[in-house]
């Protein structure tokens, strides 16, 4: 109500002095509205998409103070695991986890075919609550097309 009660005022005050529109200070224009950006989301231990599953487990934990996490990619809807793509695994954990191995590629996996690949890490750890990170660079094709990705999955671990 002020800025239009202000912009009257300004044309009437503008118009008794002989002043033309154009020279009449015009209201202020409302600065945009500005959207703060989106946070990614925290990674989460499976992720979906049309051409694959990608998941990350600790299999028969029981919160003891040695385990095995195994990330497995599973190819879906007509794609295939690309043999030729130099997959990659790279895992983070905190001090209090000692994973045997944190960067894994082909050679490491414990199974790799064209419907699935599968990493087997055993670690170690003290007793509290963990998270266990996997970046994976890892191709899905089909007779098409290949689509490189690179995806993050985690795993809350909980020791005794």
């Amino acid at each position: 109500m002020r800025t239009l009660l202000r912009s009257t005022t300004l044309c009437v005050v503008g118009l008794m002095a002989g002043c033309s529109k154009s020279e009449v200070a015009s209201a202020p224009t409302p600065a945009p509205v500005v959207q703060a950006p989106k946070t990614a989301e925290a990674p989460k231990p499976t992720v979906e998409d049309s051409g694959f599953k990608l998941s990350l487990v600790a299999p028969g934990y029981n919160g003891s103070k040695e385990g095995k996490v195994e990330l497995t990619l599973e190819a879906r809807g007509g794609y295939h695991v690309n043999q030729d793509y130099p997959i990659r695994v790279d895992f983070k954990a905190p001090a209090d986890v000692k994973l045997d191995k944190t960067s894994l590629g082909k050679a490491e996996a414990t199974q790799f075919s064209e419907q699935s690949a599968r990493f087997d890490v055993p670690f170690a750890a003290t007793a509290g609550a963990h998270d266990v990170v996997a970046t994976v660079d890892f191709a899905v094709c089909t007779k098409e097309t290949c689509l490189p990705d690179q995806r993050t999955v985690a795993l809350a671990l909980q020791v005794q």
